[in-house]
């Protein structure tokens, strides 16, 4: 079939979170029309949450950058021939792709978890969920271009101290530049000296012998300044992306899986060697080979004028090749990505793999992930060291000895001298020399503008907000006035119109269903996340006007999975408190519920594994707990923080925690924890839809004694 539009090509943007498919699909149908975006800059207009975005969601996008957007049935996959691509489509059930080209025999997609593919009509049938999203440009759309170093004038990339250490490399290298392009020169003289004999041996001697100390002094003077250069940017680019992510609020990660996250801090690790001295050295190959052209031209403008059209052809070559080695390189970072979540997702949950029976659904899941990093792999090895990198090495190796032919033709006929000849032939090797390191460099910095790309999502995320100025206690009065939460912009309200006062000192439970909103109220009210609207009280202080990093030193909070950190268990339980440890185990020893510490060789000296693997989750739960209560707080929030605790134990805790007086908000999931509670709340489909005690809840709300009555039953059954 015809088509009657002119074909768009899409350029891939592969996802990093599972969630990002859809977003990345409005990118590049967005690029393919001329409005470049970084997907960064993008995430911030529209944050796909934690359940991603749905055509509505999509179509508002693409409108608001001033395109006309539709949805459309496509109940038969061949009706798809008429309509004019790019288009979105809705694939499997639970994926976006862009389709670039469709026809009877192949489809043309942009899959942002695999990259372009062309893969046959049947199959993409098979795969194709009957719904699409085409959007076209209107007058208001407007195109921009995204340039190449645009993205390399950010401000977290360059520390303030890097100046000085820039120059230095600068005048070093430009120095042993400057002895190497000297050497043909010098070669050219004492042909033609030679020749005429002009030659002194004594003088040749001598500055031959102060070039060879001059270039050994400054060639470990450079590696002395790139060991430094290396030190400043690692330093800084991984201090602050760490700094920077421990700023981020709460929700960033909640749509963000460890493994993507750790594959963001991990690749500014090539960032350094890059930005230091592989930016300079391609600054000075490019620098060299115009130096050789001008000197060669200087020479003969005709051997400059081959030299040019050598080099015109493999600046054609590399420009026809090149787009196949990145877009492999696109698919073999998203791949490692890919690879490196599911095992660090194994590593995290190995028990729930292993007592789940699923171990060979991950292993056949990392294998196909790490194939695909073999083949793109492969492909860009094949590509950039293979095809490129074998025509670059005979060019080095052929084109000299070509510009040496025809120079000595050049001398034989008078044209130039038979120093001059040589001299070319001299700078013929640096010149193509310069030009594969260039081309080097160039083929680094595709890689580390990818890696940049990354490293923005951490560095151009908004930080968490903290405007306010007050430091002041607290004396545990909470208050929440309407208040709103949702995960996104377009997600629906997770809590809706939430009213409750806490007075200091009160014990109030949650309670409700399922997914009614308890653990997201109790991450609120800890200040975990922020409210959408409304109003969040503390001693009646708005918490916009608290300095959170201090506010935070009076609020705890017990999660369900209660996780440990990679350092001693007196350590641990020194975090946040300033007694000094002597006390703090004689503390401990007293809660009655640690003495299971007492029993390690080492004591409270026990090194504990990341996350507290090495220990059972009742046991991190009440070291956990026993923190909370050494930091003596004034609002405490717990999230079933006994969940792995038998009942002595459970009522052992509990009662050492009613000795703290402070706040207490307890979100309960078992009814028998709650009991003793000054109020209960009960939360329904993200509303507090009843307040009060359990006797007056028994009595005056039908839904809080059906989950009462419905625990009750089950513990009976049990």
């Amino acid at each position: 079939m015809v088509r009657l539009t002119k074909k768009l090509r899409l350029r891939p943007t592969l996802q990093v979170s599972h969630t990002e498919c859809g977003l990345c699909c409005v990118r590049t149908l967005l690029a393919a029309y001329g409005h470049e975006i970084s997907i960064t800059a993008l995430r911030q207009i529209k944050e796909p949450g934690r359940d991603g975005l749905g055509l509505q969601q999509m179509r508002d996008l693409l409108s608001s950058f001033g395109m006309k957007a539709s949805t459309y049935r496509v109940k038969d996959p061949r009706g798809l021939l008429t309509i004019p691509a790019p288009y979105i489509a809705f694939w499997r059930g639970n994926h976006f792709v862009a389709v670039e080209h469709v026809s009877e025999s192949a489809v043309t997609i942009m899959d942002p978890a695999v990259g372009r593919l062309s893969i046959r009509f049947e199959e993409f049938a098979e795969s194709f969920d009957t719904y699409i999203l085409v959007a076209n440009p209107t007058a208001t759309f407007k195109k921009t271009k995204l340039g190449f170093f645009e993205k390399w004038h950010k401000t977290f990339l360059w520390p303030d101290a890097s100046l000085r250490l820039y120059v230095l490399m600068t005048v070093v290298s430009l120095l042993l530049v400057g002895i190497t392009l000297a050497i043909p020169i010098a070669t050219q003289s004492l042909v033609d000296y030679r020749t005429n004999q002009g030659f002194s041996l004594n003088v040749f001697l001598l500055s031959l012998g102060v070039a060879v100390v001059c270039t050994t002094l400054l060639n470990f003077a450079r590696t002395e300044i790139a060991i430094r250069m290396t030190q400043t940017l690692s330093w800084h680019l991984s201090s602050h992306a760490f700094s920077r992510l421990l700023s981020l609020p709460s929700r960033y990660f909640t749509v963000r899986a460890p493994g993507e996250i750790v594959y963001r801090l991990n690749s500014l690790n090539r960032l350094p060697d890059i930005l230091g001295t592989t930016l300079i050295q391609g600054a000075l190959d490019a620098l060299s080979v115009i130096t050789v052209i001008g000197y060669v031209l200087w020479i003969s403008p005709v051997l400059g004028t081959i030299t040019l059209l050598l080099i015109s052809l493999l600046i054609v070559f590399l420009g026809t090749t090149q787009p196949h080695a990145n877009r492999a390189m696109e698919s073999e970072l998203h791949s490692g990505t890919s690879a490196q979540s599911i095992q660090l997702d194994a590593v995290v949950s190995i028990n729930n793999v292993k007592l789940g029976g699923y171990v060979e659904t991950y292993l056949n899941d990392w294998k196909k992930s790490f194939t695909k990093l073999l083949t793109a792999l492969g492909k860009r090895i094949r590509v950039q060291q293979g095809i490129i990198g074998a025509t670059l090495a005979s060019a080095q190796m052929f084109s000299p000895l070509f510009l040496l032919v025809i120079s000595l033709k050049f001398a034989e006929n008078g044209v130039i001298t038979l120093g001059e000849a040589i001299a070319v032939q001299s700078v013929a090797v640096l010149l193509f020399s310069y030009i594969r390191s260039l081309f080097s460099a160039w083929t680094e910095f595709q890689v580390a503008s990818r890696y940049v790309e990354l490293a923005e999502d951490i560095f151009e995320y908004p930080s968490e907000v903290n405007s306010g100025s007050i430091k002041h206690s607290l004396r545990g009065g909470l208050t929440a006035r309407n208040l709103n939460f949702k995960y996104s912009t377009d997600a629906p309200f997770a809590l809706n119109g939430v009213n409750l006062e806490v007075m200091p000192g009160e014990t109030v439970a949650l309670v409700g269903s399922s997914g009614s909103g308890k653990t997201t109220l109790g991450k609120v009210f800890a200040t975990l996340f922020a409210p959408t609207s409304g109003e969040l009280l503390f001693d009646g202080v708005n918490v916009s006007n608290y300095d959170l990093s201090e506010l935070r030193k009076y609020i705890s909070y017990i999660p369900q999975e209660a996780y440990l950190h990679n350092r001693t268990i007196i350590e641990n339980l020194k975090l946040g408190c300033d007694l000094p440890e002597n006390e703090i185990i004689l503390r401990c020893r007293e809660l009655k519920f640690l003495d299971f510490i007492d029993e390690f060789p080492m004591g409270y000296q026990t090194g504990v594994s990341e996350l507290g693997a090495n220990l059972s989750g009742g046991q991190r739960q009440r070291i956990h707990v026993a923190r909370v209560m050494l930091q003596n707080p004034a609002v405490l929030v717990m999230d079933e923080a006994t969940s792995a605790l038998d009942n002595i134990t459970q009522r052992l805790v509990y009662t050492q925690l009613s000795s703290i007086n402070c706040t207490k908000i307890v979100i309960a999931h078992r009814m028998a924890t709650i009991l003793n509670a000054d109020r209960i709340g009960l939360l329904d489909g993200g509303h507090l839809t009843q307040v009060g005690t359990h006797a007056e809840l028994m009595q005056n709300c039908k839904r809080y004694a059906d989950l009462y009555s419905l625990e009750l039953q089950g513990n009976h059954d049990r």
